[in-house]
């Protein structure tokens, strides 16, 4: 691992974090880029190859520019407010839509991980619009690591990882297994079992320990879970085993396919308190 992104809105969450970001880099060896986006239309504004704002009125350029550079100082702030001595931190500020900037960063940085704070979102704006975590985990191309709550001493020691054990998930499986391997860490493979789409126990467990062979897993046990929804079932089985990370392969749908199906991967990142690492499927 070589580039870590951490898009930030300075908020509690966000702050989370960059300190977990900075505690995995410690790990691997990567360099941290802050990344804050100030929203704006599209086509309002751009830079010129100097660097300068252009587009809007005077008064509109002006505003922008002062918001850009008290933007800049909340940068500065939240990196001195992390200890990260040993680690590379360079800061980004731009004017754009967010999840295109996000998109764009991972792109032409080849960043290998994205870890964003997440409020989570319920009701209406769940429904509406999600969080502006989710659309990152619906698009990017990266694994995204989202976390909530501080996490004083980060050591992912009981991952689970679910999935249904059907689909082509080896390239999220190899991304995953990286995390393990880095933390040493026990993986908990998981299947939940609920009313609708029940199956039977022992070919379940078949189907994963094939899995786990093809895939060259280590160190994992095999489990099947019963309950009403996969969401539940997932959150139930890492609360239960006290796990320290979900990994979730996610199948990246948007438009009316995503509101019609939704995903579970998405769903887990707005409502677990436990971190949630999830891989966008091609």
């Amino acid at each position: 691992m070589r580039r870590i992104l951490v898009p930030t809105d300075f908020s509690e969450q966000a702050r989370n974090a960059f300190e977990v970001a900075v505690a995995i880099a410690r790990k691997t060896g990567a360099a941290i880029k802050l990344l804050h986006v100030v929203e704006m239309p599209a086509s309002s504004y751009s830079f010129s190859a100097t660097g300068d704002l252009v587009g809007g009125n005077g008064m509109e350029q002006v505003y922008m520019m002062k918001l850009l550079e008290s933007t800049k100082h909340q940068m500065a702030e939240l990196e001195r407010s992390v200890e990260h001595k040993g680690v590379e931190v360079v800061q980004e500020v731009d004017a754009d839509s967010v999840i295109s900037k996000i998109k764009r960063v991972i792109r032409e940085d080849k960043v290998d991980l994205v870890v964003m704070g997440s409020k989570g979102a319920s009701g209406m704006d769940e429904f509406l619009i999600g969080s502006n975590t989710e659309k990152v985990v619906r698009a990017a191309d990266s694994p995204v690591l989202t976390v909530k709550a501080r996490i004083p001493r980060l050591d992912f020691k009981n991952i689970v990882m679910a999935s249904d054990f059907k689909r082509e998930i080896g390239t999220a499986i190899e991304k995953f297994k990286y995390f393990q391997q880095v933390f040493g860490a026990t993986l908990h493979l998981v299947y939940v079992n609920t009313p609708g789409a029940f199956e039977s126990t022992a070919i379940l467990r078949q189907r994963m320990q094939t899995a786990a062979e093809r895939y060259g897993l280590q160190n994992f046990t095999i489990n099947v879970y019963n309950d009403t929804i996969e969401e539940d079932g997932i959150l139930h089985f890492a609360e239960e085993i006290r796990a320290d990370l979900v990994m979730m392969a996610t199948h990246g749908r948007t438009g009316l396919a995503h509101l019609l199906s939704g995903s579970i991967a998405e769903d887990l990142v707005n409502h677990s308190n436990i971190p949630v690492l999830t891989f966008h499927l091609k």
